[in-house]
């Protein structure tokens, strides 16, 4: 799942040491919702993959680097590739 690869970044690059900081640091929900995604197999909801998509452009562009040209900007498209999907 993108969040499980997502949560491993911002864990390692210390932004988010926790589920529950992921969750409503990142996601925009509840501290227990990042765990609720990942035991029942649900999707994320649209709103917090948009969300996270932008928190993670954000990141990239702190850098000065292109989308592509960091972990950040990489994981901010496939995030955005994600919730694009679910619109269809």
């Amino acid at each position: 799942m993108i969040l499980d690869d997502v949560f491993q970044f911002l864990r390692s690059a210390g932004l988010a040491p926790t589920h529950a900081a992921f969750s409503t640091d990142y996601l925009g929900h509840s501290p227990r919702y990042y765990d609720y995604l990942r035991c029942s197999g649900v999707a994320p909801s649209l709103r917090a993959l948009l969300r996270l998509a932008m928190r993670l452009s954000d990141i990239s562009h702190a850098t000065g680097d292109s989308l592509n040209g960091n972990v950040a900007g990489q994981l901010a498209k496939r995030v955005m590739a994600s919730a694009l999907s679910r619109c269809r």
